[in-house]
């Protein structure tokens, strides 16, 4: 089958598992190509693919606006099928509504729907992950992985169910997509810890950064990804409102996940707060991950 895999990315979460997924359709003897997407992607030709595959970062309940830009340039036609991987860092009911705008926009091309799966990566804002959680997350994501390829394979449909409450929150919520432009009239680069190294120039999804005078500045259409202050390596840049929840530093995913000393048990049955919604969704993957396995 030739397949496409279309996706934006922020902190590089989403191109992981598109990675990931890519490979393992691949072994399976799929043709796959992946656009990701940023400000300069042109579109694509989308005519030869059976099956196309969307995925982004939920943000705020809500697919990123770039994302939503660019596939409502796409052309598709009814014999195409598509399916969505997202991911959060959060198993919030609301996110299930995130996919809204891309569905209704499919829906008019014809496409069918095949599949919604929704990923958990760790934040890139308001706090770090612990390494015991991120291991646990990324083995999970393997296991559902693995039931999204099996039902693809084998013409299984999952979706997500949204309903009238969750798309007005999430639409409510949206409203936040302006906040970027808002925001970074308060971006500042710290001087005295910024080492010119300009990686948070060169790698802007939204050429929002630039240098002038010797100095980085900011323009104003910036969509909150967090990658210029996540992977800065000085800690640098602040972000106006948003500092106090400031996550910095990338996470190694795969040596956490070879690291035998890091277990993976974090979220149990008595987590609380925050962590309960994860006890409900990783229960759901164990389910369906075991029905596959137990054929």
């Amino acid at each position: 089958m030739k397949i496409l895999l279309i996706y934006y990315t922020g902190t590089y979460n989403t191109r992981y598992l598109t990675k990931q997924l890519k490979e393992k359709l691949e072994e399976k003897g799929n043709n796959v190509d992946t656009i990701e997407i940023n400000v300069n992607t042109p579109i694509v030709e989308t005519s030869d693919y059976e099956l196309i595959g969307f995925s982004y970062p939920i943000y705020g309940f809500n697919s990123p606006l770039p994302f939503n830009k660019y596939v409502k340039q796409l052309k598709f036609n009814k014999s195409q099928k598509y399916f969505i991987y997202k991911n959060s860092g959060e198993t919030f009911a609301m996110n299930n509504a995130s996919s809204r705008i891309l569905i209704r926009f499919m829906k008019r091309q014809k496409v069918q729907l095949i599949g919604e799966y929704h990923f958990v990566m760790p934040y890139n804002i308001h706090f770090p992950f612990e390494n015991e959680f991120v291991k646990q997350i990324l083995i999970y994501n393997q296991k559902l992985m693995h039931v999204m390829i099996y039902n693809l394979e084998n013409n299984i449909i999952f979706k997500i169910k949204s309903n009238l409450i969750y798309n007005l929150g999430a639409f409510f919520v949206g409203i936040q997509k302006i906040g970027g432009n808002v925001n970074s009239f308060l971006y500042k680069v710290d001087k005295n810890k910024c080492i010119n190294c300009n990686k948070c120039v060169n790698t802007c999804p939204h050429n929002n950064i630039y240098i002038k005078n010797g100095k980085i500045k900011f323009h104003h259409h910036c969509d909150m990804c967090m990658r210029c202050s996540f992977f800065c390596p000085t800690n640098a840049i602040k972000i106006g409102f948003l500092e106090g929840w400031k996550v910095n530093g990338e996470y190694k995913f795969d040596k956490i996940l070879n690291d035998e000393t890091i277990k993976p048990n974090y979220i149990t049955k008595e987590s609380k707060g925050f962590y309960k919604c994860f006890i409900k969704t990783f229960e759901f993957i164990d389910k369906e991950y075991q029905k596959i396995i137990s054929k």
